[in-house]
C-alpha cells in the first residue's frame, strides 16, 4: 500500500478520527465513562491538527524545494506540538502571509475552535478536569475538519484536471 502525503493523509487520518468519534453515542453510557471518552477524543483532535499541519507543511516543501531544504523544513516543523491559533499562525506566516490572513477573513469560527482544542488539550494534560462533553468535542471537531480541508486546499491543492 502506498503512502499518502499531503491531503491525502489529512482526508486518511479525518476518516479514522471521525469513526472514533462516532463509536460513543452517548446512549447509556456511565457519566464518567462519557467524559472520559470526551477528554481522549479531544487529544485526539488536538493530535490531528497537529499531526496534519506538519504532513501538509513537509508535503508543500518537498513539492517545492530541494531536499535539503526539504528535510530542513520537516525538521524545523517536527519540532512544533500543541497547534493553537498562535502556533498556527506563526507557521503558516513563515510559508506564505497570504495564508493565515485568508482563514482569519473565512474561517474565524473554525481558528477559535482550534483555539479552544488546543487550550482544553493543555488543560487536560496538567491534570485538570476539563468539562468537556462529546457534543461539544463533535462540534469542535467539525471546525477543525473544515479548517484542515481549506488548509489542504492553501497548502496542497489537488491536481487540477487534465483537460481534454
Amino acid at each position: 500500500m502506498p503512502t499518502l502525503r499531503g491531503r491525502n493523509a489529512v482526508a486518511q487520518r479525518e476518516a479514522k478520527l471521525r469513526a472514533k468519534l462516532a463509536l460513543v453515542d452517548g446512549q447509556g453510557l456511565d457519566s464518567e465513562i462519557l467524559a472520559n471518552y470526551a477528554r481522549y477524543s479531544c487529544i485526539l483532535l488536538a493530535g490531528f491538527a497537529e499531526q496534519s499541519l506538519k504532513e501538509l507543511l513537509s508535503e508543500h516543501a518537498r513539492l517545492r524545494a530541494s531536499s535539503a531544504v526539504h528535510r530542513h523544513v520537516e525538521f524545523s516543523v517536527n519540532k512544533t506540538w500543541g497547534i493553537n491559533r498562535l502556533k498556527l499562525k506563526t507557521l503558516l506566516e513563515s510559508f506564505d502571509e497570504a495564508w493565515y490572513a485568508e482563514l482569519c477573513e473565512t474561517h474565524e469560527e473554525h481558528l477559535e475552535a482550534l483555539q479552544s482544542v488546543g487550550k482544553i488539550r493543555d488543560s487536560i494534560s496538567h491534570g485538570s478536569d476539563s468539562g468537556i462533553t462529546m457534543a461539544t468535542i463533535i462540534r469542535y471537531a467539525d471546525s477543525v475538519f473544515e479548517l484542515y480541508r481549506r488548509l489542504c486546499d492553501l497548502i496542497d491543492p489537488a491536481p487540477s484536471p487534465v483537460a481534454a
